[in-house]
């Protein structure tokens, strides 16, 4: 008899504000300097993030510790978990039994993400954007990053802008990067707040706005992203008192919100 099991939006090895630490950053020379980029080797969605499918899979014990844990998502990997085909995927990406091995990693990404598993979806497109695990081919990590994005997985609708943004891939795009750029940036992702303030600061794919730019810059540096404080810095010395006000009162209406 099988059991309806709710895949969770948090991944069972997250990190909170320390998110840059797994990510591949590649800082480009765009304006003030738009960040490249985000190879995160699992994504760390926190609240806010969309609730993914509810799928049907067959009952397995719950663990009750670390060594019955790992045993735990083998087992329920194998049974078509895939809520558990993405933990065991994250086990073999990060070495956490025994040598890295990003093609079952990639493996066990595909099977869950076949099934509709957002954070699978996300980071099987990583794969194929990297070249770990499957041949690197960022036309065939974009359909997944798109799913996984359309599931509410910021990193993947950020990761996906880029895409667009550079042309890589995907036909280059940059209105449709602007867009998921801002749904990244809406969702809490501090580098997708810092490049969708610079495209403010440029005026590319959205009105020149140097009170949202500053807004959402503002957004990046709160949220950890250090470039964004000599962003800021940049742009407040290009902006008069009465721009600042507005600015500084519309950030101050998006904080009570």
């Amino acid at each position: 008899m099988g059991q309806t099991v709710k895949s969770s939006t948090r991944p069972l090895f997250s990190s909170t504000r320390r998110w840059l630490r797994p990510w591949r950053l590649g800082l480009g020379r765009l304006g003030l300097g738009r960040l490249g980029l985000i190879g995160l080797a699992m994504a760390a969605p926190g609240p806010g993030f969309a609730a993914e499918n509810t799928v049907a899979v067959p009952a397995v014990p719950v663990p009750r510790g670390y060594i019955d844990a790992m045993s735990w998502t083998d087992r329920a990997a194998r049974a078509g978990d895939p809520r558990a085909q993405y933990y065991l995927g994250v086990i073999h990406w990060r070495g956490l039994r025994g040598e890295k091995n990003p093609r079952l990693a990639a493996d066990w990404f595909a099977k869950a993400a076949g099934k509709g598993y957002g954070l699978a979806q996300f980071s099987l497109g990583l794969a194929f954007e990297l070249g770990l695990g499957r041949t690197k081919d960022a036309a065939r990590a974009a359909p997944w990053y798109r799913l996984a994005a359309r599931q509410g997985i910021a990193p993947a609708a950020f990761n996906l802008a880029v895409l667009h943004e550079r042309g890589d891939g995907v036909a280059r795009n940059p209105a449709q990067a602007a867009v998921l750029y801002r749904q990244a940036a809406r969702a809490g992702l501090a580098p997708a707040q810092y490049n969708l303030g610079l495209l403010y600061v440029e005026g590319l794919s959205v009105p020149r706005d140097r009170v949202r730019a500053w807004v959402w810059l503002s957004r990046a540096r709160d949220g950890g992203y250090a470039g964004a404080r000599a962003a800021l810095a940049a742009l407040e010395k290009d902006m008069g008192a009465d721009e600042l006000g507005r600015a500084a009162m519309a950030f101050s209406e998006k904080a009570r919100r």
